[in-house]
């Protein structure tokens, strides 16, 4: 696995699944630009802080089956996270159901901390499994 592969790994594996949010001030630089932030969130490593307690918080009993391609300083990461949702969760206040949430990033990584994240997740799945959007 190649360094930058695993500075990725590190912050999802540890930080989003595994709870530890510090990992994020080894893992992630300062000014990260993020160029689709959440609605609200800050940019840098802040927002990354941010959106990692968040998933922390709001979904517990987190998994995540995980695939990573590398070109130059850039990972590409694809990711299924399942979890219950069993606390705020982008500003939804706790279900109980159990979700599973689709995405893909692109990480850019320079002297070893991400400096920018480009992302897609499947906000229409997530909605819908919630009971928020019709199936």
């Amino acid at each position: 696995m190649s360094d930058n592969i695993a500075i990725v790994r590190r912050l999802t594996e540890e930080g989003f699944m595994g709870g530890k949010v510090d990992v994020v001030d080894d893992v992630v630089a300062v000014d990260c630009v993020d160029h689709d932030p959440l609605p609200g969130q800050p940019q840098g490593r802040e927002g990354q802080r941010q959106t990692c307690q968040m998933v922390v918080d709001g979904l517990s009993d987190r998994s995540v089956e995980e695939f990573y391609l590398e070109d130059g300083d850039k990972v590409i990461e694809s990711w299924v996270c399942s979890g219950t949702h069993t606390g705020d969760f982008l500003g939804i206040p706790a279900t109980g159901k159990r979700l599973e949430i689709r995405g893909m990033e692109i990480w850019r990584v320079q002297d070893h901390q991400i400096v920018e994240r480009w992302g897609v997740v499947d906000s229409g799945g997530v909605l819908e499994q919630l009971g928020l959007l019709p199936g």
